[in-house]
């Protein structure tokens, strides 16, 4: 049986890794913690969708990943023209604009635009999240 390899995501300043929604109706972009990327099921905070955590991987991310496994971990930084090999794809993990915590199981995930419904983790509804920072969710859907 080979070997299964992780490789590990970027994460933001705030120590979060971006996450998409695998509902087609929602895609909605939320963060989780660097720590939760393994578990075994995630929760969209706005549409509810309980899933596999690889479902929620981003597309920049798979890219990322794939460029690592073609190039055996060693990536070429810039792609020259006598080289018909690609250069990495690489991607940059931004820092949410809202963190919010949850008091069911003190946890913290990240969200760029919309009010989130529960926690990613546990399932918790709104009253048991808190915005940990000020934050205007102001969206054009």
């Amino acid at each position: 049986m080979a070997e299964s390899r992780r490789y590990p995501l970027k994460t933001d300043p705030q120590g979060m890794v971006g996450r998409e929604c695998p509902n087609p109706s929602c895609m909605t972009y939320f963060k989780v913690e660097a720590s939760q990327v393994d578990c075994d099921e995630l929760i969209c905070p706005v549409c509810g969708r309980t899933d596999d955590c690889k479902k929620y991987t981003t597309v920049p991310q798979i890219d990322y990943i794939n460029s690592l496994i073609f190039h055996k971990d060693s990536c070429p930084i810039t792609h020259t023209g006598y080289s018909k090999t690609p250069p990495c794809r690489d991607y940059v993990e931004l820092p949410a604009k809202c963190v919010y915590s949850c008091d069911s199981c003190n946890k913290k995930f990240g969200i760029d635009c919309k009010k989130p419904e529960n926690c990613p983790y546990c399932n918790a509804t709104r009253e048991h999240l808190h915005e940990e920072n000020k934050c205007d969710l102001n969206c054009s859907e």
